[in-house]
């Protein structure tokens, strides 16, 4: 492997280990399972369901019922809320609840 490409890598590895850190600072308190964690942090970057976080590849190697007990984790912790989608009343979002 090329130098400049084990410095990228190396690179990209400090940067994920802050983005990490930052985000078990900030959900710390829930004590969340790190799939809970992955499927918060991609429903609050964009529109998500459970089928949508199945059929991403950053979820391949997840089970859908392990995705399912996230979401109802992430639910039990008020972190995230169902909405009925407005025009097909079969697709339900989840869209992380909103602090006051």
């Amino acid at each position: 492997m090329r130098k400049q490409a084990l410095e990228n890598i190396a690179q990209v590895w400090r940067k994920k280990q802050l983005i990490k850190d930052e985000i078990d600072s900030a959900l710390g308190e829930y004590k969340l399972s790190r799939p809970a964690k992955d499927i918060y942090i991609f429903a609050a970057a964009t529109r998500a369901n459970i089928t949508s976080i199945s059929q991403h590849k950053y979820f391949e190697d997840i089970s859908f019922s392990t995705i399912k007990r996230a979401v109802l984790e992430l639910k039990a912790h008020n972190l995230v809320e169902s909405v009925n989608d407005s025009v097909d009343a079969r697709v339900v979002w989840l869209v992380p609840t909103q602090e006051n």
